[in-house]
C-alpha cells in the first residue's frame, strides 16, 4: 500500500495517566521517508512540518494498494484511510478508519472496514474489523501434519485414507462482522463486549470425490464428524473483552505492553450453525536496545484460541494468517495450520540500516503448534518453525509506517511478504 497526501503527526511520546503527549526527542526533521525523496526527485519543495493537533481535524488520505502474499498473489486495489483526533489531543489518542477493495491475481475479491475509535480522555474505546471475501484458498488439515514426510490418516467409520501432500484447494465466500466496545477502567486498562459473526458460505471442496474412486478432504470428514453442512455454516455470538496497552505506537512502537483477552460464546439464537465458546489471549512486548537508536528494538508476540465447549466449523478454526491483519505464520502460506486450539509465538529483532531511517531491517523466528481432535494430536505435540528477514522502507515519518518486504521459509516452503506496518 502506498500512501499519498496523508497528514499525521510525530509518535514519539511520553504519558500521562493512560493519555498520550506528543513530543520531537527524536527529531523528526533529521529523518527522511520515501515521500521526501520523492519530492526531491521529482523537484518539488519540502512539505511543511505539521503543526499541532486539532480535535475533529480530519486527516483524509487515498491509498492506492500494491502488495504481495503467497496465499493472494499479487494485490491491487484501493483504500481511503481516515483519521482523526475526537477529543482533546493531549488526553486523547488518534482514532484511525481504513476501507479497502482489493483484487488479486488469483481471482479474489477482498473487501475491508476497519476502525479503531478513542473518543474523549480515551473514556472508551470501539474497534471493528469488517470483510467480504470472495475467495479461494488451498486448507491443509487439522494439527502439525506433513512435516518431515509425516504421513497422516483421515477418513470416516473407519474407512481411512492415507496421505503426504495436505494441499486442499476450496472456494469460497466469507463475512465477518466484528464490533467491539470497551470502556476504560483504570489507566491504561478496557473492558467491554463485542459483537462476532463469522459466515462461510458457497463453500466448494474442490477435491472431494464421493464417486469412485472416492477421494475425501480434511474438510469434508471435520464437518460430517461434527455435524456441519458442507456448503454453508456460521459462527455468531457475543464476546467479553479486556485490553491493557502502553505502546507508545500502535503502528511501530519501540516500547511498551499490548495484553489482549477475551470469551466468545456463540448461541444458535444469533444464527450460529450449533454453539460453542472459545478462548483468545495475546500478549505482545518491546523493549528498545539502544537510546540512541530508538529504531532498534527486540519485540514478542505470543497469542492463542482454544474452542473450550462444542464445535467451531471447520474455516472457522484459529489457523495462521488469519489474524487481525494477517501477519502471523510468515514462513508458510495463509491457513497451512489449522485446529481446535492453537498456540503462536514469533520474535523480531528490528534495526536501522541507515542514519536518516529511510531503511531499516528485521530478522524474525516463530513457531506454531496445534491440535487435531480427529487424530488425537495436542498442542505441543509437534511444531512448526519459520524464520526469515526483511526490508524496511520508511513511508510516514510522522507516525512510522514502514513499508515491509520480507522473506520466510518455513519446511518445504517458502514466500515473499509484500505488505504496509509491521507484523505485531
Amino acid at each position: 500500500m502506498l500512501s499519498v497526501g496523508n497528514k499525521g503527526y510525530a509518535q514519539q511520546t511520553f504519558s500521562v495517566g493512560d493519555s498520550v503527549i506528543i513530543a520531537d526527542s527524536l527529531k523528526l526533521s533529521k529523518e527522511v521517508d520515501i515521500f521526501e525523496v520523492l519530492r526531491k526527485w521529482t523537484g518539488k519543495p519540502p512539505k511543511p512540518s505539521p503543526g499541532e493537533p486539532k480535535v475533529g481535524e480530519k486527516n483524509l488520505s487515498l491509498l492506492p494498494i500494491i502488495g504481495y502474499t503467497p496465499a493472494n498473489g499479487f494485490v491491487i486495489g484501493g483504500a481511503i484511510s481516515v483519521t482523526e483526533f475526537l477529543g482533546a489531543p493531549k488526553t486523547t489518542n488518534l482514532s484511525s478508519a481504513l476501507i479497502n477493495v482489493s483484487l488479486t491475481t488469483k481471482n479474489q475479491v477482498l473487501l475491508n472496514l476497519k476502525y479503531d475509535l478513542f473518543l474523549p480522555n480515551n473514556k472508551w474505546y470501539i474497534s471493528g474489523d469488517n470483510r467480504l471475501l470472495f475467495f479461494n484458498q488451498n486448507t491443509y488439515g487439522l494439527g502439525i501434519y506433513g512435516l518431515h514426510n509425516q504421513e497422516y490418516t483421515f477418513g470416516l467409520n473407519g474407512d481411512n485414507e492415507e496421505r503426504t501432500d495436505s494441499a486442499q484447494p476450496m472456494k469460497f465466500n466469507y463475512v465477518r462482522l466484528y464490533e467491539t466496545v470497551l470502556r476504560k477502567f483504570a489507566p491504561h486498562w478496557y473492558a467491554g463486549l463485542g459483537i462476532m459473526i463469522d459466515d462461510n458460505f458457497s463453500i466448494n471442496d474442490e477435491s472431494l470425490k464421493l464417486d469412485s474412486p472416492t477421494h475425501l478432504t480434511s474438510h469434508y470428514v471435520y464437518s460430517k464428524s461434527y455435524g456441519f453442512d458442507t456448503a454453508h455454516y456460521s459462527a455468531n455470538g457475543l464476546s467479553v473483552h479486556l485490553m491493557h496497552d502502553t505502546r507508545d505506537n500502535p503502528i511501530d512502537p519501540y516500547s511498551g505492553n499490548y495484553i489482549n483477552l477475551s470469551y466468545r460464546y456463540n448461541a444458535v439464537a444469533f444464527g450460529s450453525t450449533q454453539p460453542s465458546s472459545m478462548i483468545y489471549y495475546e500478549y505482545r512486548t518491546y523493549f528498545g536496545l539502544n537510546k540512541s537508536v530508538p529504531r532498534d528494538v527486540l519485540a514478542f508476540w505470543f497469542w492463542g484460541v482454544n474452542v473450550v465447549s462444542g464445535a467451531m466449523p471447520y474455516l472457522e478454526l484459529p489457523a495462521i494468517t488469519w489474524d487481525t491483519y494477517n501477519r502471523s505464520g510468515r514462513g508458510y502460506i495463509q491457513g497451512r495450520f489449522r485446529g481446535n486450539n492453537m498456540e503462536y509465538g514469533e520474535t523480531e529483532y528490528r534495526f536501522r540500516l541507515s542514519k536518516n531511517d529511510l531503511f531499516g531491517g528485521v530478522v524474525f523466528v516463530n513457531v506454531t503448534t496445534a491440535s487435531n481432535p480427529l487424530t488425537g494430536q495436542k498442542v505441543f505435540n509437534a511444531f512448526a518453525p519459520g524464520y526469515g528477514f526483511g526490508l524496511r522502507i520508511l513511508m510516514n515519518k510522522n507516525d512510522r509506517t514502514n513499508i515491509c518486504v520480507d522473506y520466510g521459509r518455513g519446511y518445504q516452503f517458502s514466500g515473499v511478504y509484500f505488505n504496509i506496518r509491521e507484523a505485531f
